[in-house]
């Protein structure tokens, strides 16, 4: 070989080495870029209450952001509205399962994680959005009525996270939706906000508990928002009464809400633990 053609081999040598070296950088930067857009890709979420309004926007949010998502709805007349649910969740390339059943009963709460561990290996997120409400004056709630509102806001709600405790990966989250009257008082609101009040206290506690696994544990507490969760209670004059104490004179909207969701869900909320953070535009405060 001469010195000719060994230059040349040597050129074309350290090219190869560039495209490769280009590559490799292509392939990182690709792949930064995926963390960045998907920061929840290989991940597992559970939303309970999730076949219409704030669940129904918190399953396709969690999906946009990587992870598949466990669907779950009350009733079998409602399935409808969780296939929608499902096939918004699937349009953002995320995977999705349905699950049924009161989840004021425990073997339903079991069955919700059960099916994301069949379907997907696994659960990393919970989302306990589920809740029940009825507005009237406590003297004239039946038995039936508080043990409706006792069983979704309240005891599903401790079903979900004693299997939490035990079935979320390490380092995954916990997300419990709250309410903003537990800042004030509003008549009417006496059942619904007191079986309401445990989601504070759960998160603050079992946050302390799942600490060492770096499982984190916090709620939302919003203020009115513009579904019809909060139409159905509600007169022309209450709603209007509601919107002005919030500082810009209006009801919250679910896109209000998303963005505190997300970041709860995320990585980057690894030292937010055991908080409760009230989103409601200076509706109430403390």
């Amino acid at each position: 070989m001469t010195t000719n053609d060994h230059a040349i081999s040597r050129r074309s040598a350290l090219t190869g080495l560039g495209v490769a070296a280009l590559a490799g950088a292509a392939a990182t930067q690709a792949q930064a870029q995926a963390t960045v857009t998907k920061p929840l890709a290989g991940k597992v979420a559970i939303v309970s209450g999730a076949r219409n309004n704030m669940g129904r926007a918190f399953s396709v949010k969690l999906a946009e952001m990587g992870a598949d998502v466990v669907v779950h709805y009350h009733r079998a007349e409602t399935r409808d509205q969780a296939e929608e649910t499902v096939r918004l969740v699937e349009a953002q390339g995320a995977r999705a399962a349905l699950t049924m059943g009161d989840l004021g009963q425990a073997e339903n709460v079991r069955a919700m994680y059960e099916t994301a561990e069949l379907n997907f290996g696994g659960v990393d997120i919970v989302l306990n959005n589920a809740g029940a409400i009825i507005k009237k004056p406590l003297a004239e709630f039946t038995d039936d009525e508080f043990e409706r509102l006792d069983a979704i806001n309240n005891r599903a709600l401790f079903y979900s996270l004693r299997e939490a405790a035990t079935r979320v990966r390490d380092g995954g989250r916990i997300i419990n939706t709250g309410t903003s009257l537990l800042a004030g008082a509003a008549p009417g609101y006496t059942i619904y906000s007191g079986t309401k009040a445990p989601v504070e206290e759960y998160t603050r506690m079992l946050a302390k508990e799942l600490g060492p696994k770096r499982i984190t544990v916090n709620s939302f507490a919003p203020g009115p928002v513009d579904t019809p969760f909060f139409h159905d209670q509600e007169t022309e004059q209450s709603t209007a009464f509601a919107a002005r104490l919030s500082t810009e004179q209006r009801l919250g909207v679910i896109n209000d809400i998303l963005p505190i969701v997300a970041f709860l869900a995320s990585p980057g909320s690894q030292w937010v633990n055991g908080q409760t953070v009230w989103i409601n535009g200076g509706y109430l405060t403390r």
